[in-house]
């Protein structure tokens, strides 16, 4: 299932490669863009589905505790009071079933550029990873070495454009600025992939913690916590450790994520503004109408 949208995605990523003049680096920054975009629906639907949740958590709370010895009358209201209000409790939850196999998909596609971006045979990367080992002539390669060293081919070998200057390479892993071998060490400047990612991340992780904590138990108020830390640790882990496309993938990805949050936000706030005002025209015509009747 991952192979096949690994596939799906690096030939998404071939094509964008090939429109804008075999750019590796803005191939990416487009394909995440598109993602994201794609995706934004549904990540509208999770903020107003959050939005909702904090609108009726003091009733939630209320009833949780009325309730709370009594678990089958507790879930016949509260399914009342999401049905009343036109929530669903799951509302949030197709964005991430939807991310987790395309993230998880992108970790081969970036390891294995040469299957799934350059859709090169699987004969040819052999050839090429048999050169690259410097094998003796009918010395068998396998599957293993092939998918292990298919990011240091790609560069060996310039098949895929991923150069960012003169230093740095996409296929460059950002752990090898402290290798020892001279041959296999990158640029420190790989370094600044992890650490804004990290960033970012638990900058991102706040602002979803600010709208969504006013629905939270104190339980999952202090696991969510845990997990906005463990998270971006996680991520800048992975773009240290993994070849530097993932971590820009991850890292401009974060950055859109957001800039589409703040962007809801303020659309959701002008939008309840505007309903308020709206209420208080209807609330003061009411008003002047019961004084000249009055009079």
């Amino acid at each position: 299932m991952i192979d096949f949208i690994s596939g799906i995605l690096g030939g998404i990523i071939r094509l964008i490669y090939s429109v804008v003049g075999n750019n590796y680096l803005i191939a990416l920054l487009i394909f995440t863009f598109l993602t994201k975009l794609i995706l934004f629906p549904l990540m509208l639907k999770q903020l107003k589905s959050t939005a909702g949740l904090q609108k009726i958590a003091p009733e939630d709370k209320k009833l949780r505790e009325k309730y709370k010895d009594n678990p089958v009358k507790l879930n016949e209201e509260l399914t009342k009071l999401y049905a009343d209000n036109k929530i669903s409790p799951l509302g949030g939850c197709l964005l991430p079933i939807i991310q987790i196999p395309i993230v998880i998909a992108m970790f081969f596609v970036v390891k294995q550029p040469l299957t799934y971006i350059a859709q090169m045979d699987k004969s040819e990367i052999k050839t090429y990873t048999a050169q690259y080992l410097n094998k003796a002539e009918g010395e068998e390669v396998t599957d293993n070495e092939m998918k292990a060293y298919e990011i240091n081919i790609a560069k060996e070998y310039d098949l895929l454009d991923m150069k960012i200057g003169d230093k740095i390479s996409l296929g460059d892993t950002p752990k090898d600025a402290f290798s020892k071998d001279e041959t296999k060490r990158v640029s420190k400047w790989t370094l600044v992939i992890p650490v804004l990612t990290l960033v970012f991340s638990l900058l991102k992780n706040q602002l979803m913690m600010r709208k969504s904590k006013n629905t939270m138990s104190e339980d999952q108020a202090e696991m969510q916590k845990s997990m906005n830390i463990m998270m971006p640790i996680l991520s800048a882990y992975f773009s240290y450790a993994w070849p530097l496309a993932l971590g820009v993938y991850w890292l401009f990805g974060t950055i859109l994520g957001m800039g589409q949050q703040l962007l809801i936000d303020k659309l959701m706030e002008d939008k309840d503004l505007s309903k308020n005002n709206d209420k208080n025209k209807k609330n003061k015509v009411l008003f002047l109408g019961k004084g000249e009747n009055n009079d």
